[in-house]
């Protein structure tokens, strides 16, 4: 009875091998995992959508109140409309897709885990940019005019 050696391959096409830590999430491939970081970061973006929300109901909570001006306001409006739907539900539903669908088709992972991988770093990288906006003074403030029917 021979034995084959497997030589793991090197460089850049390697699975990555760190198995605990938080180098271990950062680089991970497994479907399982990255559910969990789409769940956890849609969290995360759920309360700071609900901050956003406060916000605007504090401004509302009394006539000609002086919180925010109307400029802050647009802002505040337009992005608790964008992370309520682009930060939060829908990465909440890719968390549940991630997570749950090939366990319940019975396969081993998705069919293409690093694409999967790239597409959170790519969800995440998008959502710390959209806030940036907030620190440069120029947020998107365009409302809920962006959004069908409106925008038609």
């Amino acid at each position: 009875m021979t034995t084959a050696s497997y030589v793991a391959k090197t460089g850049i096409f390697s699975r990555p091998t760190a198995k605990t830590g938080l180098w271990s999430w950062m680089t991970t491939v497994d479907h399982k995992r990255i559910g969990l970081m789409y769940g956890a970061t849609a969290i995360v973006f759920f309360v700071i959508g609900g901050v956003e929300a406060l916000f605007i109901r504090l401004q509302l909570a009394r006539p000609e109140n002086t919180l925010v001006n109307a400029h802050q306001y647009n802002e505040l409006f337009t992005m608790h409309g964008l992370t309520m739907i682009f930060l939060v539900v829908m990465p909440l539903g890719a968390a549940f897709f991630n997570y749950m669908m090939p366990i319940m088709i019975g396969a081993r992972d998705v069919a293409f885990p690093r694409l999967n991988a790239f597409s959170y770093w790519v969800f995440l990288l998008g959502g710390i940019f959209l806030y940036s906006s907030f620190f440069i003074a120029q947020a998107p403030d365009g409302g809920w005019f962006g959004y069908a029917p409106l925008s038609v």
